[in-house]
Order: C-alpha cells, then structure tokens, then sequence
C-alpha cells in the first residue's frame, strides 16, 4: 500500500516554496553534495530518512532539522513573518 500523503496546514508554506525551511535545507544539501550516509553520519539521522527527504517522499521534524542544521554548520534562526492586511478586529 502507498504512503499516505498528509494535508498540508492553511500556515504550511507551499510544498514549492523557495524559501520554505525543508527547501533551504535541501539546497544545501545539494550544494554540498553530501550523501545522505554522510550526512546520516554526521547527524545522527538514519540515512534512509534523509534520503526520502531529499526525494521530497516525506517531512523531517523540527528537531531533524536543528541536527541536519548542525551537521551543516548552519545556524536555524526565527525570522518575523509580516502580519496579513485585513480589516482590525473589534
């Protein structure tokens, strides 16, 4: 049987987003060419989760990300999103 696919959340940015956490992490992934045993290694991720990440078969959890980050040398930072237009409440 396939793997379900989830819906993505209204706050989820699209799966296409250039600047999503997943993409960014992805890109320098790719950019390095870093396999994912390596990676695995370096992490303490199981290879084959990072693999289907990459694949783009499956998300990686927030503290996934800080140990791929890490393993990187990359540093995950909160940036302030605006707050949407519309009319004030009350």
């Amino acid at each position: 049987m396939p793997p379900t696919k989830t819906k993505p959340r209204p706050t989820d940015p699209p799966r296409g987003s250039r600047h999503s956490l997943s993409n960014q992490i992805r890109e320098v992934i790719a950019s390095r060419q870093i396999t994912a045993y390596a990676l695995g290694r370096d992490s303490g991720v199981d290879a084959t989760v990072i693999a289907r990440f990459m694949a783009q078969e499956r998300d990686i959890r927030l503290e996934t990300a800080d140990k791929l980050a890490a393993a990187l040398g990359l540093r995950l930072v909160e940036v302030a999103m605006p707050k949407p237009k519309g009319r004030p409440k009350g």
